[in-house]
């Protein structure tokens, strides 16, 4: 989850990685990465200005070990159940949100500094939309 400035009462800017098994976020990199993130994502606006943003991301080989060559499938069926998810959650919160795939992987992953076995798949950016209605 990308944090900027000022975004989150009492939460740093910077990159979190959420933790399920403590249902936690951990600060992985401090900064307001949004304009960075932005750029690495064909220079998509909402990245920019959007408070959050959470990156999903994939350790394809966890899913492999379990599920062979079809452990790919799953992942790309569980990123999109995950974006759903999102949306109607935003929706339900009065929030926007816009689903991008389209950013250059290896620079996301760079800037995140994520594993050289994690890869970026999908960018939500989270907010109010222009013009503050919902």
């Amino acid at each position: 989850m990308v944090i900027g400035e000022n975004s989150i009462e009492n939460v740093a800017e910077g990159f979190y990685h959420y933790l399920p098994e403590f249902h936690l976020l951990r600060l992985h990199l401090t900064g307001d990465l949004r304009v960075d993130l932005s750029a690495a994502s064909l220079e998509q606006n909402s990245i920019a200005v959007a408070p959050v943003s959470l990156v999903i991301c994939a350790v394809y080989d966890r899913t492999l070990m379990r599920y062979s060559v079809r452990g790919e499938r799953y992942v790309f069926m569980e990123v999109g159940h995950a974006g759903q998810n999102v949306y109607l959650q935003a929706t339900a919160i009065g929030l926007k949100t816009v689903a991008i795939g389209a950013f250059h992987d290896e620079e996301v992953r760079q800037l995140l500094h994520l594993d050289a076995g994690t890869r970026p798949l999908y960018i939500l950016p989270l907010g109010k939309a222009a013009g503050g209605e919902g």
